[in-house]
């Protein structure tokens, strides 16, 4: 008997490993076809390269480049030694990663060149930014409020969600690129999902983690000294 649970248990961590992977190395290859197909359009038409062109092109990079450290993450990640029981934080955590996708089905805004500028350039700040919190978060990656190892260094010494933060300021500049007021909504709706979503895995990681109460008063959540 404990011989068949031992393997059903692998099965099951090893299935929890090859579907996200797989799943994210789909869009990866999805994301840089995009990137691919937006140099093509460029220097096909001759047209003069810019900064927005330059920013433009290193945004939807960095998308592939975080996309794909977390298709290798979800594969090597260490095991969780615990995890929310409840149904309710899982469908947070997934509704919470592909919520702002929403807002891409929306039409664009009718920006100036300035502004969209700046809207590219946050995006970029916010993905290359992400994948620094990403890395250094390493094997403890998870998109559900899972405890695998208490992470307290880095990014993570200053905020205990660096990774949600960069994500945010990311969305943010998609959110100015696609700006309505039913895409501002969504937004809104997007930032109480992601908090929550802190709230349930500052839950696990606090039973899991006798020292996270220490770490938990000694750091803030996302913005130092405001939150």
């Amino acid at each position: 008997m404990d011989s068949n649970r031992s393997n059903r248990i692998k099965l099951m961590d090893m299935i929890s490993r090859v579907l996200p992977s797989a799943f994210f190395l789909f869009v990866v290859i999805l994301k840089s076809a995009e990137v691919y197909t937006f140099l093509k359009v460029h220097y096909s038409a001759s047209e003069p390269a810019s900064w927005k062109f330059f920013v433009d092109a290193a945004s939807k990079c960095s998308t592939v480049c975080f996309l794909g450290l977390m298709t290798i993450l979800f594969f090597i990640r260490l095991q969780p030694i615990g995890k929310a029981r409840s149904i309710l934080p899982r469908v947070l955590a997934i509704t919470g990663t592909f919520f702002v996708a929403i807002v891409t089905l929306f039409p664009r805004a009718n920006l100036s060149m300035t502004q969209m500028f700046i809207a590219s350039l946050m995006s970029f700040f916010g993905t290359v930014m992400s994948i620094f919190a990403l890395a250094h978060l390493g094997r403890s990656f998870s998109l559900m409020a899972e405890a695998r190892r208490l992470v307290t260094t880095g990014p993570y010494r200053i905020v205990r969600h660096p990774l949600y933060l960069f994500e945010e300021v990311a969305s943010l500049g998609v959110l100015l690129q696609f700006f309505s007021p039913y895409t501002a909504a969504l937004f809104v709706i997007h930032v109480y999902i992601q908090i929550q979503r802190m709230k349930n895995e500052e839950l696990v990681l606090e039973k899991a983690f006798p020292e996270y109460q220490i770490y938990k008063q000694t750091t803030a959540r996302v913005i130092p000294r405001l939150y």
